[in-house]
């Protein structure tokens, strides 16, 4: 088993992060999403600029980052989103087998 990654990217509002945090998990490519508000400060067309923002840390397998990552840039309100992931080190092997089981996906028949 690979170790999985936490995947990060920051939204503009709470619902924004919900939302992309739900698609995520209920299409089974995060076991789950931690959301925390933070903030920003970014050059942003010439200015520096300093918002609120929303941060979603998404636990997933490493056989799940490319399905993720493309849902996250189709649903980001983002013209340019920040979206990057680093392999989770050492940890719990019942938590990392966790994310694996969560992330694997399932036909409509095995939900029953």
């Amino acid at each position: 088993m690979t170790n999985p990654l936490a995947v990060f990217t920051t939204v503009h509002t709470r619902d924004a992060a919900e939302d992309l945090a739900h698609k995520a998990v209920e299409a089974r490519l995060a076991a789950c999403v931690h959301i925390e508000e933070i903030a920003s400060v970014f050059r942003w067309n010439g200015a520096v600029q300093s918002e609120p923002e929303f941060r979603l840390l998404f636990k997933t397998s490493a056989q799940g980052y490319d399905r993720l990552r493309l849902l996250i840039l189709d649903a980001h309100p983002y013209d340019e989103p920040a979206l990057w992931s680093v392999e989770m080190g050492r940890g719990s092997s019942s938590f990392y087998r966790w994310i694996e089981t969560e992330t694997i996906p399932r036909m409509p028949s095995d939900e029953r």
